[in-house]
């Protein structure tokens, strides 16, 4: 599942190099082709600044046997590069990058994290309901979200020169250059996942030698001006830090707290004791409609670790201590009480059991097969308690009862 999720995640810088191939790219796309004394053939497009050893060992069909140029051909060369702080281009001002050891400006990508998002529903799947995959909402989701370095815009001009022996071949080079991008001189340039602006210039400069009545081959040569407006991501090789960066959002944030050593006596009812105090009562509701979402397990006790300055065991008042911790325990918990067996009958009237001790209130938990119930007289609560010792069973819509013979209910509370 990663690596689906890597594979959506990319990002191409874009250097110099990018942006000379963009325009190589275009010069290509004309498909330029002119009669010559072997037939109508294409035109050879060549970058201008390689060494005369590297073209003689790339492009052997460019020379003749003596090493000459064999025309016509087309050679492409930068011929200026400019930083303009006025430059017309997409990005503009500053965003500086993050400090962090992974950098980035701008977020260019979000794709959904599939992996860990499944974690996440899964974990709390298994908690809440004991089981993985349960269909749930899961409001924890998480993205990848790649970010890159600002953009800076500039303008690079590039000479596109065209080289002929006769005068109708110039005429077939020349043509497209004029016509291809219509009634203007915008062209769109392409390289990778980046997009360039250019503009062909629109004086063509013509140079020849048909002045001169040498007995020199005849030759023809047009220069034809681009000026492309672009953008650099990043330092290239010499770049320290990532080309992009790839960060994931947080979905959950969880802030231990040690309430016995500050001697906290926190509100526990529907959430306060997990941290929910304040939340709206709508989100509350919500929460509460799956009963073993939050359960009213009873707030600690203050807890000193001494009985006093004179040490002992002995207990005063609500004080406990490290030493009758224990006993205090037992004497005042009562857990797992059986109220009903399987293999017992269930009440006369269905639905009334008595404690063995009177009930502190909202310090019960009552489990029926294993499952929290939910005290109250709400549509989704399942029992009410009266009297300090008598747990009721709530009636269902038809007024039945909502228990079976085969269930098993049990109890932990503190006594009242």
């Amino acid at each position: 599942m990663s690596e689906t999720v890597d594979a959506k995640i990319h990002f191409e810088v874009s250097t110099i190099e990018t942006i000379d191939q963009s325009v190589l790219n275009f010069v290509k796309s004309l498909s330029l082709s002119t009669k010559t004394n072997k037939g109508f053939k294409p035109v050879p497009v060549i970058w201008g600044t390689a060494e005369r050893a590297y073209q003689v060992k790339k492009n052997k069909d460019i020379r003749d046997g003596q090493g000459l140029l064999v025309l016509p051909i087309i050679s492409i060369k930068r011929t200026s590069f400019t930083k303009s702080s006025n430059s017309p281009g997409v990005f503009q001002g500053n965003v500086p990058e993050d400090e962090d050891g992974r950098g980035g400006s701008l977020n260019v990508s979000r794709v959904l994290y599939q992996q860990k998002t499944l974690e996440f529903a899964n974990a709390d799947a298994l908690k809440l309901y004991g089981q993985k995959n349960f269909p749930s909402q899961n409001p924890k989701i998480v993205y990848k979200t790649v970010s890159v370095p600002m953009p800076v815009n500039v303008e690079v001009m590039y000479e596109i020169t065209l080289r002929t022996e006769y005068q109708q071949q110039m005429n077939d080079l020349m043509t497209p250059f004029a016509t291809r991008p219509g009634t203007v001189n915008f062209v769109r340039l392409v390289e990778k996942d980046h997009r360039y602006e250019g503009f062909i210039q629109e004086s063509y400069a013509n140079n020849d030698n048909l002045s001169d009545f040498s007995g020199d081959e005849r030759k023809f040569e047009t220069k034809i001006n681009l000026k492309v407006i672009g953008y650099i991501v990043g330092e290239g090789k010499n770049r320290e830090k990532p080309h992009y960066s790839i960060k994931e959002n947080a979905v959950e944030v969880k802030i231990p707290r040690e309430r016995i050593t500050l001697g906290e006596i926190p509100e526990h009812e529907f959430g306060a004791y997990y941290g929910l105090a304040g939340v709206p009562e709508e989100v509350i509701e919500k929460l509460l409609m799956n009963p073993v979402r939050i359960n009213n397990i009873p707030a600690s006790s203050f807890f000193n670790t001494s009985a006093g300055g004179g040490g002992g065991t002995t207990v005063g008042g609500s004080v406990v201590t490290t030493d009758n911790f224990s006993e205090v325990l037992g004497n005042n918990i009562i857990v797992r009480e059986t109220l009903k067996e399987p293999d017992v009958a269930i009440p006369a009237d269905g639905r009334t059991f008595t404690t063995l001790h009177n009930i502190r209130a909202n310090t019960e938990t009552v489990y029926i097969n294993g499952v929290l119930q939910r005290s109250g007289t709400c549509d989704a609560c399942n029992y009410v308690v009266s009297g300090g010792n008598k747990i009721i069973f709530n009636l269902d819509d038809n007024g039945q009862t909502i228990l079976e013979i085969g269930d098993d209910i049990m109890v932990t509370y503190i006594k009242g």
